[in-house]
């Protein structure tokens, strides 16, 4: 029986998807719209954890540049709501 490793991306993958749900549900409760430009790189950085992660477990590169792509995105996004 093959023993379970400690994979640091899921940890990474964890943490920035709880920072991204606790931004968004402070954002949603206060109407303060200031930390969209966190939100969006936060969460730039969490989908590409979760490409890394696609990559390592299946070994398909579509699904790695799938989501590397939308994470340049939400970061361009990100950088046009910081220089607004």
């Amino acid at each position: 029986m093959k023993e379970k490793k400690f994979d640091f991306l899921l940890l990474l993958h964890l943490m920035f998807g709880l920072l991204v749900l606790g931004i968004s549900i402070y954002v949603n409760v206060t109407e303060s719209y200031q930390l969209f430009p966190l939100l969006f790189v936060l969460m730039g950085v969490m989908f590409l954890i979760i490409g890394l992660r696609e990559y390592k477990r299946t070994k398909n590169l579509w699904w790695g540049i799938f989501f590397l792509g939308t994470a340049l995105f939400m970061l361009f996004v990100a950088a046009q709501g910081i220089v607004n």
